[in-house]
């Protein structure tokens, strides 16, 4: 079984846990972890101590950190430190945690970093830009329907 511990600046953690729940459903293996305006860096440790906790018997642990060099991805790594289950990764967006989540549902997991690295290029085919470009569409088409 994988743990899944997403953690980030305010609401992102609960934002993202919330979203990833209407798509995908009520997850067990999901925790959030907001670090918010008024909690100090050791509230952020003790509540992502307790979701280690909680996975402790997970084979594997990802960490989904909003950015990277904020607080809860540098105390995420800090706890991580000789526990090769955990991985920590940072930047993450919505559709990496559809895609892991789904990945856990149906029980399609790589080694651990395998599953990183695919997490990190599904992360960054998931980034982009919309161009509208209208389609001239011609009154006789060359059938003549």
């Amino acid at each position: 079984m994988i743990g899944i511990i997403i953690t980030g600046h305010g609401t992102f953690a609960t934002g993202i846990s919330s979203a990833l729940e209407l798509l995908t459903g009520h997850q067990d293996f999901i925790a959030a972890i907001d670090f918010k305006e008024d909690h100090s860096e050791e509230q952020l440790k003790e509540n992502l101590k307790t979701a280690f906790q909680r996975f402790r018997d997970c084979g594997q642990i990802l960490v989904l950190c909003d950015i990277l060099g904020g607080s809860p991805f540098k105390n995420a790594v800090l706890l991580s430190f000789g526990d090769e289950r955990i991985k920590v990764l940072y930047g993450i967006n919505l559709g990496m945690a559809v895609e892991l989540a789904m990945r856990c549902m149906t029980g399609q997991l790589p080694e651990a970093d395998a599953l990183v690295e695919e997490l990190i290029e599904i992360g960054k085919t998931q980034i982009g830009r919309y161009r509208y470009e209208p389609v001239n569409i011609s009154e006789e088409s060359e059938e003549g329907i």
